[in-house]
């Protein structure tokens, strides 16, 4: 079955500690979608272990922190979405990256309620993207999407969550394939905002003053 990683209270929100994990908790969304928590991994922990079909597998971690986001409005909902965004060491991302696609792809082989989202391209907003949903409006987690950023060494691993009927906003599966769409095209565009490279303006060629007569 899916399983979901909280690291976060709903409600507590922490002080940003990591400039490189900035733009995972700065973004801005127009439905009415905000980042309603924080929290860094705790200081010390240098890995974590997942579990492929070859077996257990270190994954070590340079830092890391999980971003709670929730829908305001009346009443408020439950948290939508817990990104857990981890950086992996430079020297060992290449490993640490395939294992945990392994992780991934070993939780969906193991899971009969839920499927690959095969309408996913290879990659989304410069982010290579794999995702998996639950087939039924049930459970605790609706979907697990690993979202790899390539030059900043940096995974994330967003969980879509299921709510009371009351507490979300969603009531359908299109519903929520709608929201889940929406939330990671805005995301992905708004991490990659504060790092696009602007090219310099070219220097405009002098004007040559005509002759006064």
């Amino acid at each position: 079955a899916m399983v979901v990683l909280l690291f976060v209270p709903h409600g507590l929100i922490c002080a940003q500690t990591n400039p490189a994990l900035k733009p995972y908790a700065a973004c801005t969304f127009d439905d009415g979608l905000v980042v309603s928590s924080v929290l860094p991994v705790p200081a010390g922990v240098q890995g974590r272990t997942v579990a492929t079909a070859a077996g257990q597998r270190p994954v070590a971690l340079v830092r890391g922190e999980a971003v709670m986001f929730s829908y305001l409005g009346t009443p408020d909902t439950d948290p939508f979405a817990n990104a857990k965004v981890e950086q992996l060491p430079a020297a060992s991302f290449e490993q640490g990256k395939r294992d945990l696609v392994a992780n991934f792809d070993h939780i969906l082989a193991g899971s009969n309620d839920s499927e690959r989202n095969y309408t996913l391209k290879p990659s989304l907003n410069g982010f290579e993207i794999y995702g998996m949903d639950r087939k039924k409006l049930e459970g605790k987690t609706m979907g697990i999407y690993l979202l790899i950023e390539n030059r900043t060494h940096i995974v994330t691993t967003v969980y879509f969550l299921n709510q009371e009927a009351a507490r979300r906003r969603f009531s359908s599966l299109e519903q929520y394939a709608g929201l889940r769409d929406h939330f990671l095209d805005a995301y992905t565009s708004c991490i990659h905002a504060p790092h696009e490279v602007k090219t310099a303006a070219k220097k405009a060629a002098p004007v040559k003053k005509k002759n006064r007569r």
